[in-house]
């Protein structure tokens, strides 16, 4: 999934104008009460069965701080990125221009939300004011000054600075349509629970710890060039069902009960590529998986003993040991983001490849030594242990910690895994009560960086000059200057030894051959609009 240097031109020299989209649906008026568990085994053609792993957290994009696929189904982008992450494409505006000084779009005539009722520039106004002032991510549009209605089609969003980062807010669901109006006369959380918006579904219920029924917007239309039915949906029902455990999830795959699963888990990869009736797709996750280092107190405030354990990780060994489904990485930023350097990787890949010897003469030289003879080494009577955080829902991480365990071992240190929850991780860091944090973060831009290495991320740390080089290259619009930018700052990043890049997780979704038309990205975004069953 690389991309070349012209197409990133492309998108970010911000000189494009393309064409057409349109949308709405009609939840209903009055709460429905939650019908039995769908007998999907009795299901005809007009429903569709998905299975994901997370429930959502809600359903206003507006107020939640991830989002998955329940999302991708009820908004609608007003851009979007293709499926090969090349280029902006049109998506729910007919057309847009892209310059310096602003960002325009023209909506559809008569455009609709999901209720039927209008979706015009001042709609769209209203929505992004609401998301800047709500939305965690509210804070990237700071550098709009004013979203100006052009008329009842066009709105133009000014800007104080040229900022490409903007495509990964504006075409990704965080960049949807809400009606605001709907949103104040129903409240928030009642909002978050039965949103109107723009996308090709709406939800009819949503059973909590079960599943979420969406039925097909009858207003909507999208301009998504990569998709043939571009009016409503073929698909009538989606059922999306939350089935946490991963065995479960695959096994309602192979029995019927599910059509499509997302969150493939490693261990099942091979099997179902093996299987009739089954097609897997490959994707690659927009980030990277990392070890967070505390860098101010205790053991591991020796940077030393840092850069000890970073040579100690064999990349290519934990790929082998999780059976290849991941691409190992040394800087922190992914090939298939906006700003990675593959130079810089090759670099940092060759700076950093695994060297044990290395690791041991580090740490001989930090004053740590197996007095005792039992392969721990120690330090003035303290042993070399350390906790290290493993992230008990996240698969790929929980089957790398006793890898890694292993590899830490092998040089003499003993890291103690703790398994716990990913967001009481990230909780734990902020309050920097940690030693080793396992932390995995997804975005299309390499802006994700800010939030993750200065104070903007809420982490007790910070390099004046890393965050000088953030703070420059995320406004930066030419390419090359731009890539050159965050390589230096991959490099500041790691010669501080603050973090251990370990891979970008593939990402694996799988489909009974009876679904037909299934569109699915190169970053894990998947179309249903063309999809019919067989």
């Amino acid at each position: 999934m690389k991309r070349t240097t012209y197409l990133l031109a492309c998108l970010l020299t911000l000189f494009l104008l393309l064409s057409a989209c349109g949308g709405g649906a009609k939840p209903p008026a009055e709460p429905v009460t939650p019908p039995a568990e769908p007998e999907t085994n009795q299901r005809d053609d007009s429903t569709l069965v998905i299975a994901i792993a997370d429930e959502v957290e809600g359903l206003d994009v507006q107020q939640v701080s991830w989002t998955n696929m329940v999302h991708d189904l009820i908004y609608e982008p007003l851009v979007v990125y293709s499926t090969d992450l090349s280029r902006i494409d049109p998506a729910y505006a007919e057309s847009y221009t892209a310059t310096d000084e602003y960002l325009e779009f023209v909506l559809p005539a008569d455009a609709k939300f999901s209720n039927g009722d209008p979706l015009d520039a001042e709609a769209v106004k209203a929505s992004f004011e609401r998301f800047c002032e709500l939305s965690d991510y509210g804070e990237d549009l700071d550098v709009v000054s004013e979203i100006k209605v052009m008329d009842e089609r066009t709105v133009r969003f000014m800007l104080d600075t040229p900022a490409p980062y903007l495509w990964s807010d504006l075409g990704t669901m965080y960049g949807g349509v809400v009606e605001v109006s709907e949103a104040e006369r129903m409240g928030e959380w009642e909002f978050n629970r039965h949103p109107v918006a723009n996308g090709s579904y709406y939800v009819e219920e949503w059973v909590a710890g079960s599943h979420i029924t969406l039925k097909r917007n009858p207003y909507f239309h999208t301009n998504t060039p990569e998709l043939r039915q571009q009016d409503a949906a073929s698909i009538e029902t989606v059922v999306v069902k939350f089935i946490s455990d991963s065995a479960a999830r695959v096994q309602a795959l192979l029995d019927g009960e599910a059509d499509i699963i997302f969150n493939v888990p490693a261990t099942s990869v091979s099997t179902l590529k093996e299987t009739a009736g089954v097609t897997v797709y490959d994707c690659m996750l927009t980030g990277v998986s990392y070890l967070n280092l505390q860098t101010e107190k205790g053991i591991l405030k020796d940077a030393a003993v840092r850069e000890a354990l970073t040579y100690a990780v064999d990349r290519d060994a934990l790929n082998e040991a999780l059976g290849g489904i991941v691409v190992p990485t040394y800087g922190l930023i992914s090939e298939s983001q906006f700003g990675h350097s593959e130079a810089e990787e090759a670099k940092l890949a060759a700076e950093f490849a695994y060297n044990p010897a290395r690791s041991k003469e580090l740490l001989a030289e930090a004053g740590w030594h197996d007095a005792d003879g039992d392969g721990i080494l120690e330090k003035s009577g303290d042993k070399l242990t350390l906790e290290m955080m493993i992230p008990s829902d996240n698969g790929t991480f929980q089957a790398a910690g006793p890898i890694l365990r292993e590899q830490f071992a092998a040089i003499g240190v003993d890291a103690q895994i703790r398994e716990l929850e990913a967001d009481y991780i990230k909780e734990l860091m902020r309050a920097d009560e940690y030693t080793i944090g396992s932390r995995t973060y997804e975005w299309m831009d390499a802006i994700i960086l800010s939030w993750a290495f200065t104070t903007e991320s809420g982490y007790q740390w910070e390099d004046p000059e890393l965050t000088a080089v953030l703070d420059e290259a995320k406004l930066e619009t030419d390419t090359e200057k731009r890539e050159e930018l965050y390589a230096k700052a991959s490099e500041i990043l790691a010669h501080d030894f603050k973090a251990i890049s370990l891979y970008s997780d593939g990402i694996y979704i799988a489909a009974s051959d009876r679904v037909n038309g299934f569109v699915v990205c190169d970053d894990g975004r998947a179309w249903v609009n063309d999809v019919t069953l067989s």
